[in-house]
């Protein structure tokens, strides 16, 4: 016959806190340093465009989006890893004294940072003379980054997250180097100018996070 004072001790025990498992703690989020280098008295990031062209960016978290200067623009187009399908129209950006541009607006398939590759993101072009920026459509899609002063580097958090791109145009054609919508050439010092009669004769470098261009609308033109 069965003791029913054993039944009692079995379900005592079961009771008793902290014996059940313990649910692990959750893993830590990936967080990943990408060393900078010093060029011209500002920090710059190496980043691999589409794989075809790699190009020195400032970390600049006030502009909206990803700056590339048209020569890298044009460098894309001739390698093929731009086509009619990554043209976005245009885009209006306030600048830091209240006046507003419009640029053209591209889709990079595929921007790489360190070992990190961020699929879609959506980038402006610039004048022959504007600063390639990583600006907000890069560094949004962490769940958090920050620069690391000491150790110059930029630090990711996270693994990004899928793209939100503006519709595009509805009857998207070719655009050769001087095809297409105006320019605006991003700096972090939040100037801009049209490159399409003029171009600067110079690059604009500036320090990051001292303002920049702001998206004001994302629809194209």
């Amino acid at each position: 016959m069965r003791n029913p004072m054993s039944a009692l001790v079995v379900a005592a025990a079961l009771l008793v806190p902290g014996a059940a498992r313990a649910a692990p703690p959750p893993k830590p989020a990936l967080t990943t340093a990408i060393p900078m280098k010093k060029d011209g008295g500002v920090y710059v990031v190496p980043v691999s465009v589409n794989g075809a062209v790699t190009v020195d960016c400032i970390v600049d978290s006030g502009a909206s989006d990803v700056n590339i200067p048209s020569r890298v623009f044009e460098q894309l187009l001739r390698s093929g890893s731009l086509g009619d399908g990554d043209m976005l129209g245009t885009r209006t950006y306030t600048l830091a004294d209240g006046s507003t541009q419009r640029g053209r607006v591209v889709r990079i398939r595929a921007l790489k940072v360190g070992g990190l590759v961020v699929k879609d993101v959506v980038a402006s072009v610039g004048g022959a003379g504007a600063s390639a920026l990583l600006g907000q459509s890069f560094l949004e899609r962490f769940s958090a980054w920050s620069l690391d002063n000491r150790h110059h580097a930029l630090v990711l958090v996270g693994t990004p997250t899928a793209a939100t791109l503006p519709p595009r145009p509805p009857a998207p054609h070719r655009q050769g180097p001087d095809d297409g919508g105006p320019m605006v050439a991003q700096t972090s010092n939040g100037h801009a100018s049209h490159s399409e009669d003029e171009r600067p004769s110079s690059p604009a470098h500036a320090a990051p996070n001292e303002g920049g261009l702001t998206a004001q609308d994302g629809g194209p033109h």
